[in-house]
């Protein structure tokens, strides 16, 4: 399988894009499934070739360390919520409809996307819970950052902050607001599952998305102090 639907994304996040080609497509598809089972601590490029049926060899040509392949996988993600965001969101003609529309993107529960048929969204928002912040938190953050890594997340948090400042023009920190939310969601939900005492988000309804929005709209309706 060739990607169809081809998301655009840093050059420094791969050696060759794994979109282009069957193995490509291979190596991204067992790698979220072998990452999501045993975790990035765990997860090696043998691991990742035996699961495959292939060689270490074939995986270092399209990246050069799991590193770089978590890297891309983050950067994929962020690519493809940019693409919801943006076709769920072309038809709402105000920045309020538009803002609280993406906010639930980001927090509500993934499920698969039928025009992305060779990833897990599912598994690889886990991933991205669970060891996403990896790729940040990094003493080659500068580096990477310089690089262009992380433009799909600025892109995003720059789309959200726009719709933020129409409503709220004076409002002085948006751009913490947002990361805080998106960021936040993600503790949460990673509270939820393994430490369940750190949050109130119960199994039988979303309070993340509750809470977040109750936030958002302190923040639109309210005046500053």
């Amino acid at each position: 399988m060739i990607v169809q639907i081809k998301l655009s994304l840093p050059s420094c996040t791969y050696l060759r894009d794994p979109q282009e080609t069957k193995l490509g497509v291979s190596i991204i598809q067992n790698s979220i499934e072998l990452m999501d089972e045993i975790g990035f601590e765990a997860f090696t490029f043998k691991k990742l070739a035996i699961k495959m049926e292939s060689t270490e060899a074939s995986i270092y040509r399209y990246f050069e360390s799991k590193n770089q392949l978590l890297l891309f996988l983050y950067a994929w993600y962020w690519a493809w919520v940019n693409y919801r965001v943006e076709t769920t969101t072309q038809n709402l003609s105000d920045a309020e409809s538009k803002l609280k529309t993406a906010i639930r993107i980001l927090i509500s529960h993934t499920e698969e996307d039928e025009k992305f048929q060779f990833i897990n969204e599912i598994k690889l928002r886990q991933i991205i819970e669970n060891e996403g912040i990896k790729s940040i938190l990094t003493k080659r953050i500068d580096e990477i950052n310089k690089a262009g890594a992380f433009e799909n997340y600025k892109r995003l948090v720059g789309t959200l902050v726009q719709w933020l400042l129409v409503i709220r023009p004076d409002y002085p920190h948006p751009n913490m607001l947002i990361t805080t939310i998106i960021e936040g969601a993600h503790i949460q939900h990673f509270f939820a599952d393994h430490l369940p005492r750190l949050t109130n988000n119960g199994n039988e309804n979303d309070s993340v998305e509750h809470f977040f929005l109750n936030l958002l709209n302190q923040v639109l309706f309210l005046k500053n102090d």
